[in-house]
């Protein structure tokens, strides 16, 4: 018995096109400043209620992650200082050569995961969120100082 493989989302062709166009008439960094505002402006639209805890605020993210099929988070407190550590597990991928390193993705989650931590209780606007590290299915990000 062989297993068909899972169907592509239909956004595939039209995400495809949108980073390719980007890349043609923006310089990668003007890129990634417009891709951490889509992913703000992602968390604006599906905004999380307050949470007193990490591990409720883990839960509501990845409800929302669930939806489009984005992954999950898991969060912890980083031992360094005072920050979050957020890995991403299964983050959205697109197969294309030029995605290798997952460039589009990681500031739409920096974006995204800056938005919803940041309209929490006690966040201070100025901290960010910022990619520590990606790997096949895998990103490690920290929102903090």
């Amino acid at each position: 018995m062989t297993s068909n493989p899972e169907p592509r989302p239909d956004w595939e062709g039209f995400l495809r096109a949108l980073l390719d166009t980007l890349d043609a008439h923006m310089p990668a960094e003007e890129r990634a400043v417009l891709l951490r505002a889509i992913g703000a402006q992602i968390a604006a639209l599906s905004p999380i209620p307050p949470e007193a805890t990490l591990a409720g605020l883990e839960a509501r993210i990845n409800e929302r992650l669930a939806g489009p099929r984005w992954g999950s988070v898991s969060i912890a407190l980083d031992s360094d200082g005072p920050a979050l550590v957020l890995t991403h597990a299964a983050p959205p991928s697109l197969p294309h050569r030029r995605d290798e390193d997952r460039a589009w993705i990681a500031p739409v989650l920096e974006g995204l995961h800056s938005g919803w931590i940041g309209a929490q209780p006690g966040a201070e606007a100025e901290v960010q969120t910022h990619l520590v590290s990606s790997s096949e299915g895998r990103m490690v990000l920290r929102y903090g100082a």
